[in-house]
């Protein structure tokens, strides 16, 4: 009742925001094309250039991607025209006026604070279909857990990343969690809205809507709300999700100043279960054929020719028969945040806007989180306790950011962009007097300042771009550099190559945890940082694809074992944080090609992946730090046409995908990390899906079935085993379908 009543409101807002375009425009659709009537002083676009270096988007341009040629044409008036005013004479150079009419969906502008900038893209490829999921992004690393919104385990990594503060805890939440660089920002002709459905694991729906307009040429503001529920297929493993957020832009007349601010208000909650029980794993892989037991000798009933006798029992396909480790329990990630930047040009001319420039900026995030764990009973799945009822385990973060800024962009320097951060974290935990005599301490609260600078440059036609990063104080201290050179040679081919070096603090779960477990307590502010130095290669060309090798090494690795006995397998899950003291190596390549024949494609991604480490002697049983599966592939099979006059396009085909089997990490719902073990390994199982996809002007369906491979090998063998798993214990999605759709609006 609680997401159909926020449904409710999401759409009522929609509407009301789309009605706020009879101020501006009247609407008159005929056929494919939408007809706008002028009525304010605003409907006339502009464009404009600021910044100095072009973005790319290599993988689209891979994909054959085209945009829809969208034309938005004026609607003759029929009444008598009233006397204008006169209008104050605009610079030319400050605003290129856009006629009406040819204004397409290339003009509407999406912008990060990355300084990635794209167009609003409704075209339909295979690539879409692989960001038609809960994260709108490409899954070919992650392998999802047995309900929406539960998490993602990791089937490869990406050490790329330079954020260099530590992260709040709790890490398996945040799929999903919109950081602050997942904001976007608009610039759009006309008010603008898109709408993204899709039908979730049994009973709910997923809902993500955007409405933008321009008030004025100089101001945007745009307000989105994603809310999601999924009952899921197994009991204790509800989904729900509701996230806000409201942006806006504007920049003054004479083109010198420019704010952004954003507002992000989220929850993400989920029941958890811990995965399934012995028994119940005994019984969702043999459903729904079961040995026989004679209850006299306990011993499995054979048939004339020695082959084992079953019994067909289906009650196990429904999935909330089989039992769960723990019951009546959930985890919560909730957070709000506040950010603005500002950003002046001290000298400003417009003729060579992109070429020579000085501004400076400022820029303030405010952001507060918790993370939340509850249980009416414990568990002796998480061993002892120090109450037996509600159990509530809390971790608090509130952080601040000040970020000063100078940028310089010279031809004879290239550009130049120098930060001074300041940055201020209090993560603690509640108090708890039954706690008084066992408890950790319970907060961590520092100050750190930073310095940053970045500089990149043509030089003989070589694209060279570096960064430098260094905190000051030693508590919390990150370092961070990284030298990246491109070139483009024999016409189409583009060669790359990076090395980054990057030390920093593990998330804060590491240093400091309190909970209501015995065992999931731990205070370690004295762990060193991790460090990662990475050497990347690759090689792409639009039409043959590319080849991307990496090389890392791995310091001071930090990661969660399970400390449980052999004995206890799956019965009990302890956990210790600690860190690999010897060097890790992990070694990867890529190879991604789009092959294309008239109306067929065949899109491929092939990944090889290689670790070595060694094992500590000192503990026997320890599981490896680093694990991933030595061989990860996804091919793509499409046939793509035009019917109905090309009033119709539609995408069909089918997706395979297979890993090999490895000792996939554990999920552990009570501190929202996965952990490390060695006692059950998954994969060696396809994963095929059929879709079909069609498009009907700026609207695009999605219909998915998914783990039809599941359905086919139990249909041509009714005694294969389901033996399919997203993470130990906690089976992979069976056999469903599932549809949705973007549709897009233009006004």
């Amino acid at each position: 009742m609680k997401f159909n009543n926020l449904m409710i409101r999401v759409l009522f807002l929609v509407f009301f925001i789309k009605s706020l375009n009879l101020f501006s425009f009247e609407i008159n659709k005929s056929n494919d094309k939408l007809n706008i009537k002028k009525i304010n002083k605003y409907s006339n676009y502009f464009e404009r250039k600021i910044d100095s270096f072009s973005k790319i988007d290599t993988l689209p341009k891979l994909l054959d991607i085209e945009k829809d040629s969208l034309k938005l044409v004026e609607k003759k008036s029929l009444k008598k025209k009233k006397k204008k005013k006169k209008k104050k004479k605009l610079n030319p150079l400050l605003f290129k006026i856009k006629p009406i009419d040819s204004v397409t969906v290339y003009d509407y502008k999406i912008m990060y604070l990355n300084e990635n900038e794209k167009s609003v893209d409704t075209s339909l490829t295979i690539f879409k279909d692989y960001l038609f999921n809960f994260l709108r992004e490409d899954y070919f690393e992650l392998l999802p857990l047995p309900n929406m919104g539960e998490g993602f385990n990791k089937l490869g990594y990406n050490f790329h990343d330079e954020k260099m503060t530590p992260d709040f805890g709790a890490r398996v939440k945040h799929f999903g969690y919109f950081e602050v660089d997942d904001i976007p920002y608009f610039n759009v002709p006309t008010p603008f809205t898109e709408l993204f459905f899709k039908s979730s694991i049994d009973q709910g729906h997923h809902l993500d809507a955007l409405v933008t307009l321009n008030t004025s040429p100089r101001f945007n503001f745009s307000i989105a709300y994603r809310g999601f529920r999924s009952l899921g297929s197994y009991s204790y493993s509800k989904s729900a999700a509701s996230q806000f957020r409201f942006s806006s832009q504007y920049e003054s007349y004479d083109k010198k100043y420019r704010l952004r601010f954003h507002h992000a208000s989220q929850k993400l909650e989920n029941k958890v279960n811990g995965g399934l029980t012995n028994d119940a794993v005994y019984f969702f892989e043999n459903s729904p054929n079961f040995a026989i037991v004679n209850p006299e000798t306990g011993e499995v009933e054979l048939d004339e020719n020695g082959k084992t006798l079953y019994e067909n029992y289906g009650g196990f396909m429904d999935r909330t028969r089989l039992q769960t480790q723990i019951k009546n329990a959930e985890n919560l990630l909730s957070g709000k945040r506040y950010f603005v930047k500002q950003i002046y040009f001290l000298n400003y001319k417009i003729e060579n806007i992109s070429e020579n420039f000085i501004k400076v900026g400022h820029s303030i995030n405010y952001e507060t989180k918790f993370y939340k764990f509850l249980q009416m009973r414990k568990a002796e799945y998480f061993s002892d306790s120090y109450i037996d009822e509600d159990i509530s385990d809390r971790s608090n973060f509130k952080t601040l950011e000040n970020n000063f800024f100078i940028e310089l962009n010279r031809p004879s320097t290239g550009r130049i962009k120098l930060n001074f951060k300041q940055i201020s974290w209090n993560y603690f935990f509640e108090n708890d007097d039954y706690l008084e005599n066992n408890k950790v301490d319970q907060k961590i609260k520092e100050n750190q300042f930073i310095s940053d600078l970045t500089w990149e440059r043509r030089i003989l036609r070589f694209d060279l771009k570096s960064r430098f990063f260094n905190s000051f104080k030693k508590n919390y201290s990150s370092k961070y550099y990284m030298v990246n050179i491109s070139k483009k040679v024999l016409r189409d081919f583009n060669i790359m190559a990076k090395y980054q070096f990057r030390s920093t603090p593990p998330n804060f779960n590491f240093h400091l945890y309190q909970s209501d477990y015995v065992n999931y307590n731990w205070k370690q502010l004295d762990i060193d940082n991790q460090s990662f130095s990475t050497y990347t290669f690759k090689l792409d060309h639009p039409k043959w694809g590319y080849l991307m090798g990496e090389w890392n090494k791995l310091n001071k690795y930090t990661y969660f074992f399970n400390t449980t006995p052999l004995i206890y397998k799956n019965e009990r899950i302890d956990i210790l944080p600690t860190q690999q003291e010897k060097e890790i190596e992990y070694f990867k390549v890529k190879f991604f090609q789009n092959l294309k024949f008239g109306k067929f494609s065949f899109v491929n991604t092939v990944q090889y992946q290689k670790v070595n480490q060694v094992d500590d002697p000192d503990l026997l049983f320890t599981p490896l730090a680093l694990n991933v599966p030595e061989w990860l592939t996804r091919n793509t099979i499409a046939f793509s046409t035009d019917l109905f006059n090309k009033a119709l396009y539609i995408q069909t085909g089918f997706s395979f995908k297979f890993f090999t089997d490895y000792y996939a990490d554990q999920y552990n719902p009570l501190i929202g990390e996965f952990v490390s073990q060695n006692n059950t390994k998954i994969g060696e199982y396809p994963l095929v899906d059929f879709f079909l996809n069609a498009k009907i002007q700026q609207t695009r369906v999605f219909l998915k079935i998914e783990n039809l491979s599941g359905k086919i090998e139990h249909a041509l063998n009714e005694d294969a085993k389901y033996d399919y798993y997203a993470a130990p214990y906690s089976p992979y999605r069976d056999f469903s379908i599932r549809f949705g759709l973007v549709w897009n609006f233009f006004q």
